[in-house]
């Protein structure tokens, strides 16, 4: 995934729209919009919640991949 780098050159709306288009594109905006939260307990989550906690979690480490790999 190719990600703009914000520049001077570069007006922010513009390229917080294009981060916005392209981790949406992946699926992932939702993480830089609701910022995960690791749960404090995991021991009474069912296998349906666990299973999207893993999502999650793959999502936010995906997100944060992405973003710092400038």
């Amino acid at each position: 995934m190719a990600l703009p780098k914000l520049s001077k050159g570069i007006s922010y709306d513009n390229w917080s729209l294009q981060m916005k288009a392209l981790l949406g594109s992946q699926e992932v905006w939702e993480v830089v919009e609701n910022r995960h939260q690791e749960p404090e307990d995991i021991g009474e989550m069912t296998i349906a919640q666990l299973a999207t906690l893993k999502a999650t979690r793959a999502k936010d480490k995906t997100t944060l991949r992405a973003v710092l790999s400038y």
